[in-house]
């Protein structure tokens, strides 16, 4: 994509190019059990909607899933993810078997 087609959207977050009806911005491909998923992270705005965070699962073979959260299911979501990682850190070296 070149900046020109970024200047035919008036948004000027977005990254989408072309005649588009959902605004998205990339935020982030994060590599999933040991690449066999990409986790992607977006802002995205569909239609004359509200703006919130889009996750996009994509598989190696197989069909994507999109889910589009509101900013308070987002944050619910961060911090449950925030909490997930600190249990993990704080039972690190245990034996749990």
């Amino acid at each position: 994509m070149t900046a020109a087609d970024r200047e035919d959207c008036s948004v000027k977050w977005c990254d989408e190019s072309g005649v588009h009806t959902v605004h998205r911005h990339y935020v982030e491909s994060i590599p999933a059990d040991s690449g066999r998923w990409v986790l992607g992270v977006n802002v995205v705005r569909p239609h004359s909607s509200t703006t919130g965070v889009e996750l996009a699962t994509v598989p190696r073979h197989g069909r994507s899933t999109v889910v589009r959260l509101g900013t308070h299911e987002a944050d619910l979501l961060h911090e449950a993810i925030r909490e997930a990682v600190e249990r993990i850190q704080r039972r690190a070296g245990r034996d749990d078997v």
